[in-house]
């Protein structure tokens, strides 16, 4: 026997739903399969759906331009930071500054430290920064190639981009958590009107109480198993 399968997409819940109200609302209440109440319930709460769903994917099409760009400004502050502590080594290398030059900036060692995270790239940014500013009230001449100002350029750009990034994922967190609390409302509503109809056709022969339970957006599933005994069946009375 077919098995009933609830609706797993949005889409999908948005049909059955909509399948439910357009035949309770062909039919007189008499002879509707679904309560008053519960027709009611379903008409209130599709439109709230259908709402929510399109927030969703606003909200998911917006945060992916927005990571996107985050990613860039992430890589371009990465990439000054880098290049900067790269260029001091050289010069150190060179004997153009000390060794001890590096204490200014926090550095330990000609190693470039790990600029992986968000916390990272905006740490080690800021060191820089006050690094080069103490150095050159010590007496250091300003680096350059890339110059300090030019590090801060890139890194006040990521703070702040780091700064909308961290609210932006606590807005799609919220979304997220509103669509799902919906889906789960919509799927409550779902389950409690096809056991209603279910039950309303529970004394029709199987093939009539399914036909006529599909007609409010119902949806059986056959086994892969059951499909292939009919497919057989099916052949052997082509055969006969």
């Amino acid at each position: 026997m077919p098995y009933r399968r609830l609706p797993n997409t949005d889409a999908a819940r948005v049909r059955a739903l909509q399948a439910a109200i357009d035949k309770g609302s062909s039919v007189s209440m008499n002879e509707c399969a679904i309560s008053p109440a519960l027709l009611l319930r379903a008409k209130f709460f599709l439109p709230s759906l259908r709402s929510g769903i399109l927030q969703c994917r606003s909200s998911y099409s917006q945060s992916v331009e927005k990571g996107a760009n985050f990613s860039m400004m992430q890589k371009r502050a990465k990439m000054y930071i880098s290049h900067f502590i790269q260029v001091l080594n050289m010069a150190i290398l060179r004997g153009e500054m000390k060794p001890n030059s590096r204490d200014f900036y926090g550095l330990k060692g000609k190693k470039l430290p790990s600029l992986e995270t968000t916390e990272e790239i905006l740490e080690w940014g800021k060191r820089l920064i006050d690094g080069e500013a103490k150095r050159s009230a010590a007496g250091g001449t300003y680096m350059t190639n890339p110059r300090i100002s030019m590090v801060k350029i890139e890194y006040e750009k990521f703070a702040a981009a780091a700064r909308s990034n961290e609210f932006r994922q606590t807005y799609d967190q919220r979304t997220s958590d509103f669509i799902n609390d919906l889906r789960e409302r919509g799927d409550a509503i779902i389950q409690e009107i096809w056991n209603e109809v279910e039950a309303h056709f529970q004394n029709l022969p199987p093939d009539q109480r399914r036909e006529a339970c599909a007609q409010y957006g119902i949806s059986y599933v056959w086994r892969k198993s059951e499909l292939t005994e009919n497919v057989q069946n099916t052949e052997e009375i082509k055969s006969e």
